[in-house]
């Protein structure tokens, strides 16, 4: 039960006014704002909050229709895994945001101002998050521009500036790699840190690994990102790499490299989960973080070119290659 009221009793239950604004206040205390008038769109957030169902012709509704639509891209094929989890959170945001307004109402302006104030739970600006909820945001709009039982003519994130990005720069060295790899990582991690080194695969790309990947002429994969195919020729090194995967010890019998303790393929959840362990280990040891997507970078930087590293990470350009995936200190000779 919310608390006794003394006045305002024509609010639900649990809406409060506090201070010139209208708030609900969850069973488990949390207060949240619905806005300085108890109008349309506070109504469709309160319900939301209390029914848990996405209000008809809010921006909610909409984004819930789009995420059945990329869980069907993802059974297809289509869509990579990974992205959709990281869809789910983004969807989660946007909804705390523009979930109780009408869709046909939100402007250029709304889109511009969650860009520009988007902070982190600590309070900090987050302008990279930001930019990839707009985006999240726009392929929504995009799609609902197509389907009948959206009105919508008008997508507002089009022509929003988006947040100035930095590629990121940290070179992981290849002392930091092998501390964490044999003093912290499970065998199997070991495992794909020394294939994910050899390849440059992307994560989504090596969590699908399996024996049919495993050819006479090489290891074969179909990237999920661009469906270009990538045959890694067979070295020493890949040999050997692929045969001690498939020598692990496996609960199960599988066919897939990197597996759940179930023998189905080791989901991006399960992956990120038990890499954060090892890696809250190593840093609680003393030692700097980095990212598992920090491998691929190695990759790219320690190839002797910029050729050789876009062959190898599967880029279209070099351009992609060289903004983003070669990090290590250019070597010049000098002047004298």
């Amino acid at each position: 039960m919310g608390r006794r009221r003394s006045s305002d009793h024509h609010l639900p239950q649990r809406v409060y006014r506090s201070r010139g604004s209208f708030f609900y206040v969850a069973p488990t205390g949390q207060w949240h704002a619905l806005g300085k008038e108890w109008d349309r769109e506070a109504k469709n957030k309160w319900l939301e909050l209390t029914t848990g169902q996405a209000v008809q012709g809010t921006v909610a509704e909409l984004l819930d229709a789009f995420l059945k639509h990329a869980e069907a891209q993802v059974r297809a094929g289509k869509r990579s895994a990974k992205t959709h989890e990281g869809n789910e959170l983004e969807v989660k945001t946007l909804k705390l945001v523009f979930g109780h307004m009408d869709y046909g109402k939100v402007t250029r302006k709304h889109v511009a101002g969650f860009l520009r104030q988007r902070t982190d739970r600590d309070g900090k600006p987050a302008p990279v998050r930001a930019n990839r909820e707009a985006a999240l945001l726009s392929s929504a709009y995009a799609w609902g521009m197509g389907e009948p039982q959206f009105t919508i003519t008008e997508n507002p994130c089009y022509g929003v500036r988006r947040n100035t990005e930095s590629p990121r720069t940290r070179y992981l060295q290849t002392v930091e790699l092998q501390r964490f790899g044999r003093g912290y990582a499970p065998r199997w991690l070991r495992c794909y840190i020394l294939l994910k080194r050899l390849t440059g695969l992307r994560q989504g790309d090596m969590l699908k690994l399996g024996r049919a990947n495993d050819t006479g002429r090489g290891l074969e994969v179909a990237t999920g990102k661009t469906g270009k195919v990538l045959r890694f020729r067979w070295t020493r090194s890949l040999r050997i790499a692929v045969d001690a995967i498939l020598a692990l010890k496996r609960p199960v019998p599988s066919l897939y490299f990197f597996t759940s303790r179930h023998g189905t393929q080791l989901s991006a959840y399960g992956f990120k989960s038990a890499w954060q362990r090892a890696m809250n280990a190593y840093e609680a040891a003393g030692n700097e973080r980095f990212w598992e997507h920090d491998i691929r970078g190695k990759t790219g930087s320690d190839a002797s070119s910029d050729a050789r590293a876009q062959e190898l990470l599967g880029h279209a350009t070099q351009a992609t290659t060289k903004r983003s995936y070669r990090r290590a200190p250019a070597n010049v000779r000098p002047f004298k």
